[in-house]
């Protein structure tokens, strides 16, 4: 009879410790469920913290944004918040190098483009160097004698050796008396002398030149003398034949000069 009461007792008070246990560990969950809410909170009130919200100056980037560097109280500074001090203000500094880089080179390419306008300038009014002047008194002489009804029985060679050779007597006459020509004075050279002077080196050159590469060597030896060697017959032939074009334009050319004054 006592059994039985025990069992009566114990079937009553198990359930109720069940219960009990149950509604203690539902606490527990809650509890440590706000516990956890709070740790949350707290850590995203220290992100905030990190970076103070009312510190922020507003400022114009490279490329027309808008940005908002943070700035830090000086004082009562975290390690961590040094860092990120430290690492805005690193680039606070590259972009100011970054801009007088920038600078200097709009400088620098402002300068460029002053130096070629006058290199430019210099070009244009500078006076002609004396290989340039001989370059062209060559060209026109070749011109002119492409003109002539002359010119029809000699070659396109003959008439380059022919132009080569009237460019020489025209420096060689240049450099003896020390001139510096005029427009004029080079012109009537070029049209009134040097004509029958090279009309006379292509028939000295038909006599003594003997086949096409014997006269590829006469229009590097005309314009490149000191440069190039000449076959011994080649060089002996010229040597008996150009005298007779030479000094009767040479004689031209002497006379055209001013004649010295004489005091009485």
């Amino acid at each position: 009879m006592k059994l039985g009461k025990l069992s009566i007792v114990l079937l009553i008070l198990v359930p109720l410790l069940l219960i009990a246990a149950g509604t203690a560990s539902y606490f527990a969950y809650q509890s440590m469920q706000a516990q956890h809410e709070v740790n949350l909170a707290d850590l995203e009130k220290f992100g905030y913290e990190m970076v103070p919200s009312n510190t922020y100056t507003e400022s114009t980037g490279e490329l027309g944004a808008k940005q908002l560097p943070a700035t830090f109280a000086e004082k009562k500074l975290t390690p961590t918040e040094r860092v990120i001090r430290g690492l805005m203000q690193d680039k606070e500094n590259l972009l100011a190098e970054q801009l007088a880089l920038k600078d200097q080179i709009e400088a620098l390419k402002q300068q460029i483009a002053e130096l070629e306008e006058y290199k430019k300038l210099n070009q244009h009014f500078a006076p002609e160097t004396f290989e340039q002047e001989l370059e062209r008194t060559k060209a026109q002489l070749k011109s002119t004698l492409i003109r002539l009804p002359e010119a029809e029985r000699f070659s396109n060679i003959q008439i380059e050796v022919m132009s080569a050779a009237g460019m020489q007597e025209y420096r060689r006459f240049v450099r003896a008396n020390r001139l510096m020509l005029e427009h004029e004075q080079r012109a009537d050279i070029i049209q009134n002398h040097l004509p029958s002077f090279a009309f006379c080196v292509g028939s000295a050159v038909e006599l003594a030149a003997n086949n096409l590469e014997e006269l590829r060597l006469l229009v590097n030896w005309f314009n490149r003398p000191e440069e190039t060697n000449l076959p011994a017959p080649l060089a002996a032939d010229l040597d008996k034949l150009l005298p007779a074009c030479q000094q009767p334009l040479r004689q031209a050319l002497q006379d055209t000069l001013p004649k010295p004054t004489t005091v009485g």
